[in-house]
This record gives structure tokens, sequence and C-alpha cells, in this order.
């Protein structure tokens, strides 16, 4: 956890010290969509989707799902089956940097998980639970444009998982 701790740290140090720059790679017409999938989740690989519009040249919102499953096996006893899903709103503040390629980024999310287990065991009938509940967080993170239209992003923070890297894609 403190290696997650110093990471964050050299992150946010760097967007903070990218604020006095003048080129711009976030604008107001920007729609996004990013595929990524979770490192550090503690679930299967989790993947997730997330759409961003901007509404300014320095803020975007948008929406974010993400579904992670994982099954556990005991031979003739039965199986465990574990499930996670989040639905959330996102917004964020893109910060100004000396490249149009870079874009880095921090911002809130807002959601609802749902979490489920199911035994399908010896007995006749399966055995499962759920649970769900609201969720508040941040994450910080950044876009690489490898083209006008394709990117990689990576980000930290709340999510379907601590780490998430991926592919994004502008839709304008």
């Amino acid at each position: 956890m403190t290696q997650i701790k110093n990471i964050a740290f050299i992150t946010l140090a760097c967007i903070l010290y990218a604020t006095n720059s003048h080129a711009q790679s976030f604008k107001k017409e920007d729609k996004t969509l990013d595929v990524g999938v979770g490192i550090g989740g503690g679930l299967g690989i989790p993947i997730g989707l997330n759409y961003q519009q901007g509404v300014s040249d320095r803020i975007s919102v948008g929406a974010y799902t993400a579904f992670a499953t994982e099954k556990e096996s005991f031979g003739s006893y039965g199986n465990w089956r574990y499930t996670y899903i989040l639905v959330a709103a996102r917004g964020a503040y893109h910060i100004k940097t000396n490249s149009e390629k870079f874009d880095p980024y921090g911002g809130l999310i807002l959601g609802y998980n749902i979490a489920s287990v199911k035994w399908d065991g010896a007995t006749d009938e399966p055995i499962s639970s759920s649970a769900g509940g609201f969720l508040v967080g941040g994450y910080i993170g950044s876009k690489y444009w490898l083209s006008n239209k394709l990117g990689a992003f990576a980000e930290i923070g709340y999510g379907a998982s601590i780490l998430n890297l991926g592919l994004t894609l502008r839709l304008k």
C-alpha cells in the first residue's frame, strides 16, 4: 500500500508541476471512450468502460461502468462465483501541459456498486447473497495520445481496481 501511495504522490506532483504550461491536449468539444483493465482489485481482472464529454476546456463529465468476476472450484464439493459491478458518474479536471499528446487529470466518482457471491455445491439449490451501496471516491490519471483519435490511459484511485490501464478513443 505504501508503494501505491508513493506512486500517487509522484503522479500528483507531476500534474501540479504542469499547471504553468500553455499547450492544451483536452478541449471542450472532446468526447472520449476508454476501455481498460484493472490491476489490484482483488477479484479477477476487472474490465471498465468510461465515456467522458468536455463541458469546458478544463472540465469533463461522464459515466463509468466496470465488471469483474472470479470462480473458485472445490472439485466435487462445488464452486464459488464472485461478481462485482460498478456504475458511476465521473467528473474530471484536466490540467494544461506543454504537450498536445499528454492529458493529465484528476476527478471525483459518485456511483453504486453491487457485489455478489454464489455457491453451487452439494445442496439441491444454489446459495447466493449480494450487497451494494453508494460510493464516493477520487482518482488521478493521464491520457497519452498516440494519434489524433487513439491514445492510452492510466489511472490510480477509486474504481473496480486501484490501477486501471487501457486504450482511449476520441469520438468527436
